[in-house]
């Protein structure tokens, strides 16, 4: 909860240090006598340190210096606060240096002293005086949260044990959920059992539960994807505390509860700046490569519709954000269907047509619910046309999607749409891909292209909305441009089944840890 009891009284707490730190500094080089002949204080006394606490609170937010794990680990406290100096310090200079005050006379002295007075008395506080008042309200069990165990097996009980010896841990457990229907009502390390998965919104209703942490050794990725998709739809702050974080494609955030290792699964939800700012790129960009590219949209168009007859757009309905439907555009790459080159001319043509898209349909059906791998028939397909064929190894068929982006339909980096008819094929945790608009390019594409099952897709898909921000978008879309020039992965090429370990290793140690805001 971003503003929660706890952190309105630290964020009190630290506005009224960072007032008295600055106070000091002013006094000794204003109101003291030792620096200079003492006087009033300058004009500029009270806005300086309103702009200085607005900045103060700001950097301490993004920092997590409001967090519970922040509080009880002196040595994290310490880094992240000298660390939040420096950027609040250098901010704040920058700001007086343009704004052109009279602060500038006496900046050096007066800027120095009140951020050091500030900083030790911040430290002072911090790191003494917060975690005992800290662990005094956790043991009288005023800072407590009511807490359910996900995993009723040997890993739960073991968290469980763990978290009763340590006086100062602030979950407060509840009780366990457990998918294994025997273990209903049994104590657990003196806790019951209260129910399976399936009953986790009534639990959370019924206990109040404001966490959980998933303590379960083994699941399949479906059921965690959807376990979690539930916890989230229930308001619960989410810890994981198994090798399982492995497979969570969220982003996390590692913390530490008195020696008890977990992974807190962060929010991906995008604020509306954020949004703002990534629909300001997806215009701005698209009407650039629009401007610039125009010249070889005409030399394309012209080379289409001397090839072939028939339009120079493909048009076709596919499935967007919230699984709302749009008509996509594409420079079309493949015959009309009464084109003589299209089949031979039997009595036949008819139901040969139909017989390539119920067996398209099948094969699209088997790959996306991973019945089956091997190479899709578009490999010889007859239909598509010779420059066609160059357009899709090259990706350019779909350079007229730029119309769909400065539309506000797509965006230049983001999950895959599909069609309607794909859409009916997905699993229940496919659909999280359609919580943003689909982009021309994204992480599978530029990380896997063909060469990974249609869950492996997904998964990029959805570690890109996990760990969005513009530098990842800016990462994606440079990195598209050899893999568009080599046309490495085409949708003619073989589409394999293989493992996405490699790729997910490589993937992390290349893309750098993106920070919620």
């Amino acid at each position: 909860m971003l503003f929660s009891k706890h952190k309105i009284a630290l964020a009190i707490l630290d506005v009224l240090i960072i007032v008295a730190g600055f106070n000091l500094g002013f006094w000794y080089v204003f109101g003291s006598g030792f620096y200079k002949a003492a006087g009033p204080y300058p004009a500029y006394y009270v806005p300086s340190i309103v702009l200085a606490v607005i900045i103060f609170l700001s950097v301490f937010q993004l920092a997590g210096l409001y967090k519970y794990q922040a509080i009880t680990n002196p040595l994290h406290q310490i880094q992240s606060l000298l660390q939040c100096y420096t950027k609040v310090l250098a901010v704040f200079i920058v700001i007086i240096f343009f704004s052109k005050t009279e602060y500038i006379a006496d900046s050096r002295l007066t800027i120095g002293l009140a951020f050091l007075l500030s900083f030790l008395l911040m430290l002072a506080f911090r790191t003494i005086m917060v975690p005992r008042i800290y662990f005094f309200l956790v043991s009288r069990g005023k800072l407590q949260k009511k807490t359910l165990i996900l995993g009723a097996g040997e890993h739960g009980e073991m968290v469980c044990r763990y978290l009763k010896m340590n006086p100062r841990s602030y979950f407060r457990i509840i009780g366990f959920c457990d998918d294994d229907f025997q273990k209903g009502g049994n104590l657990v390390e003196g806790f019951p059992v209260l129910g399976t998965s399936y009953d986790l919104e009534s639990l959370v209703q019924r206990h109040r539960i404001k966490e959980v942490i998933i303590a379960i050794n083994s699941i399949e990725k479906s059921v965690m994807l959807d376990l979690i998709d539930r916890c989230k739809k229930a308001g619960l702050v989410i810890h994981v505390v198994s090798n399982l974080y492995e497979n969570v494609n969220e982003r996390l955030e590692a913390e530490e509860f008195g020696g008890l290792r977990t992974y807190r699964i962060v929010s991906g939800e995008v604020g509306i700046l954020r949004l703002t700012c990534k629909r300001l790129m997806d215009a701005v960009g698209s009407a650039f490569l629009i401007a610039v590219l125009l010249p070889l949209f005409l030399v394309i168009a012209w080379a289409i519709k001397r090839d072939s007859k028939g339009p120079v757009f493909y048009k076709s309905e596919v499935v967007g954000k919230g699984g709302q439907p749009f008509l996509s555009y594409k420079f079309r790459s493949m015959y009309v269907k009464d084109d003589k080159r299209t089949l031979p001319q039997t009595k036949q043509v008819g139901n040969a047509l139909e017989d390539r898209g119920k067996r398209h349909i099948e094969f699209m059906k088997n790959f996306i619910q991973g019945n089956s791998g091997g190479e899709s028939y578009l490999k010889n397909e007859n239909r598509i046309t010779k420059v066609g064929r160059i357009l899709r190894k090259y990706s350019l068929d779909e350079l007229p999607q730029l119309i769909n982006v400065f539309r506000g339909e797509m965006s230049l980096v983001g999950p895959r749409f599909c069609t309607a008819t794909e859409f009916g094929f997905y699993k229940p945790w496919h659909k999280r891909r359609f919580r943003v608009k689909p982009g021309m390019t994204g992480l599978w594409q530029v990380r896997a292209r063909s060469d990974v099952s249609y869950d492996d897709m997904v998964i990029l898909d959805l570690y890109y909305i996990e760990n969005w921000s513009l530098f990842f978008d800016l990462e994606i879309l440079l990195r598209t441009i050899p893999v568009v020039l080599y046309g490495k992965g085409s949708r003619i090429e073989k589409v394999k089944e293989k493992s996405l370990a490699e790729k997910i290793e490589e993937m992390e140690r290349s893309t750098p840890q993106r920070n919620s805001s």
